[in-house]
């Protein structure tokens, strides 16, 4: 998943209208059945979407590093969003946010935004991303080494909140190799990463993008997906808009409909928001029971275009063990 607000579905529809790029009305972009490649490309009748990835990187000395880049695209403009933090230091090594314009065609999708890059290479089932900046430098070609899960039961859609329907597909596990530069160091990176994919016709509704999100690679080579989307007017969780996908070490998904999410007492309090740091995950279907906790408490992505979210990683240790991503976007 990844998160819109009111301030930057403002900025892109200015994009839109400062570029003149808004196209006519079309049907929902969240009908009919996915197929690939074609729908890892772009959606230009949707009026939002996404691509995002989240990698457990090493260099070659064993510091793990969190690694996080998403491009968000609307109608005529594109927002670019990256961080990598030392995993071991808690340090931010690099954070960028950036404007473009443009759109993603159905037939390719290789993207050059300020100073980031995202392309997916055919032939090779081949994602990479770069962001080359005079600071700071990262860059990770990506490989899915399972089928692409479909979320929401296997339909590859899903209830954005109240505002409607919304693709959603993920690698729930990638072979992931690059590189860091970071004060004039160059560091080579391998580990793995999960990639999102996302879009649909809920960009003027800010109760689409507030929720929480957990996303898992255990050691057993299963993986897990849960998300709740969260009530604007209390930031409770709001009924009937969760759901899970657990993927079995062979690739088959199963659909999670029942599950329980706890958050626990530590917390980070920054940005106007008190952020839980550890949680329980239950999954009774599954037999699964988890408990998470930050790695590093600070894993803040402070932004100026779009609001400060807490996206980081976490260990999971009970019925299985293993690494899950967090994302907490807030009302």
């Amino acid at each position: 998943m990844r998160l819109g607000s009111p301030q930057m579905l403002r900025l892109l529809a200015a994009l839109v209208a400062a570029a003149a790029l808004a196209s006519p009305a079309a049907p929902s972009a969240a009908t009919g059945r996915l197929t690939f490649p074609r729908d890892h490309f772009g959606h230009p009748q949707s009026s939002i979407e996404w691509w995002y990835f989240t990698a457990l990187a090493k260099d070659a000395s064993g510091t793990p590093y969190s690694v996080f880049f998403t491009l968000f695209a609307s109608k005529g403009g594109f927002v670019p969003v990256s961080q990598v933090v030392n995993l071991a230091t808690g340090a931010v090594v690099g954070h960028t946010e950036e404007v473009g314009l443009g759109k993603v065609g159905p037939s390719a999708l290789d993207v050059k935004a300020g100073h980031a890059r995202l392309r997916y290479t055919r032939p090779s089932n081949t994602w990479s991303f770069a962001v080359d900046t005079p600071a700071f430098a990262v860059s990770l070609v990506q490989r899915a080494t399972k089928p692409y899960a479909l979320h929401g039961g296997g339909t590859g859609v899903i209830r954005q909140s109240v505002a409607g329907p919304s693709r959603y597909y993920s690698a729930t596990r990638m072979t992931a190799t690059g590189t860091l530069r970071a004060g004039g160091e160059q560091l080579a990176l391998t580990g793995e990463s999960w990639f999102d994919h996302q879009w649909g016709d809920y960009l003027d509704d800010p109760r689409a993008f507030d929720w929480d999100w957990f996303s898992c690679r255990f050691g057993d080579g299963t993986e897990l997906m849960l998300y709740q989307f969260l009530d604007p007017a209390t930031g409770q969780p709001a009924a009937g808009f969760r759901n899970g996908t657990f993927v079995a070490k062979n690739g088959r998904t199963t659909g999670v409909t029942s599950f329980d999410i706890t958050a626990g007492p530590r917390t980070l309090d920054a940005a106007g928001h008190s952020w839980p740091l550890d949680w329980t995950l239950n999954v009774p279907s599954l037999s699964l029971s988890e408990s998470l906790s930050a790695i590093v408490p600070d894993q803040l992505v402070r932004n100026t275009i779009i609001p400060t979210f807490w996206e980081g990683a976490s260990t999971a240790t009970g019925s299985r063990t293993g690494t899950c991503f967090v994302e907490l976007s807030y009302p």
